[in-house]
């Protein structure tokens, strides 16, 4: 059936879809198009009740998009730093679950083995290389294996690595500090900078950190690892902008307490988990495959007018403010 209607629209760039650039005026105007956002008027035709929609821009080509490959990352080349335990490996199995192919990495050979005979065994697309990303030259080896992997294109980056110590921060060595620096911010950054030419060439691309709701708020003893936090987030938001123009969307998700062995310790302390209880609306921990599904979801075609946001996947614990559970 044929809608007998025209919807009239003004919108930007899209993820995934390529239109061609704007006529070049032959005037002498000094207008630069990359310095501004540049919109365009477009008209929407519904053909019949399929699940298609085209849409004719002036260059009267039409492109059709289909609801099947909105939630889908098949043909999509991947890579999630530290992907061999807890939140990082359910990234991997998340993205590969959906279609993607895999690259990860961790600093253990061992653990790396045999996460990929499980992937093997489970079906998933998955490979992997040994990397410290907190160490300048082995990113950069990085890289160049994950292109060499990918014939030169990467449509997702998920920066998943970080650490913590927690102390007061005048207790502080300089070698903490530098670690803390190198492993959770340094590493973000370069290793966007060194993937950008392959996310530039997959035309389409998605790039996720991990940050945390230390971010947002504090919290006791972390403050050094909050600063970290905080930097990802204002990088990621500084990057959405600069990256906008080559449809590379820069997004980051924020944790609170996730079940993982980094802080499976602290909270073993029964009366720090009753607190953390306390100040968490849902009442309980999160799971590691509640974290994936949302790095999942802003790498998938469905977010594709999402970017520069950070979205908290902590329970409701970072606008809590005041709100007892006995009146």
């Amino acid at each position: 059936m044929v809608l007998n209607m025209t919807s009239h629209l003004y919108t930007n760039l899209p993820q995934r879809l390529h239109f061609p650039p704007p006529p070049s005026s032959s005037s002498s105007s000094s207008f630069k198009p990359h310095l501004y956002l540049s919109f365009k008027r477009i008209t929407l035709h519904p053909q019949s009740s399929s699940s298609s929609i085209f849409i004719h821009c002036s260059s009267q080509n039409s492109i059709a998009i289909t609801s099947e490959n909105r939630w889908s990352l098949n043909e999509m080349s991947a890579l999630v730093t530290g992907g061999t335990r807890g939140i990082g490996r359910a990234i991997v199995e998340e993205l590969a679950s959906l279609g993607a192919e895999v690259h990860t990495c961790a600093r253990n050979e061992n653990e790396l083995e045999n996460c990929l005979r499980d992937w093997n065994r489970s079906g998933f697309r998955v490979a992997g290389s040994v990397c410290d990303v907190s160490d300048r030259s082995q990113r950069e080896n990085l890289i160049e294996t994950v292109s060499s992997f990918f014939d030169g294109k990467l449509h997702i980056l998920v920066n998943n690595v970080g650490t913590n110590i927690r102390k007061p921060m005048v207790e502080f060595t300089p070698g903490e500090f530098s670690i803390l620096l190198s492993t959770n911010f340094e590493s973000v950054f370069h290793l966007c900078q060194l993937a950008y030419p392959l996310l530039k060439a997959s035309e389409a691309a998605s790039v996720v950190s991990i940050s945390s709701v230390s971010g947002f708020v504090s919290l006791k003893n972390m403050s050094v690892q909050s600063s970290t936090k905080g930097a990802i987030n204002q990088l990621t938001r500084s990057l959405a902008c600069e990256w906008a123009k080559d449809n590379i969307r820069i997004n980051a998700v924020a944790p609170w307490y996730i079940k993982t062995s980094m802080v499976e310790q602290v909270l073993s302390n029964k009366d720090y988990l009753e607190e953390v209880y306390s100040v968490t609306p849902l009442g309980r921990l999160g799971e590691p495959r509640e974290v994936s599904s949302a790095v999942a979801f802003l790498c998938l075609p469905a977010s594709s007018y999402i970017t520069g946001q950070i979205l908290c996947v902590d329970g409701g614990m970072s606008i809590n403010g005041f709100f007892p559970r006995h009146d």
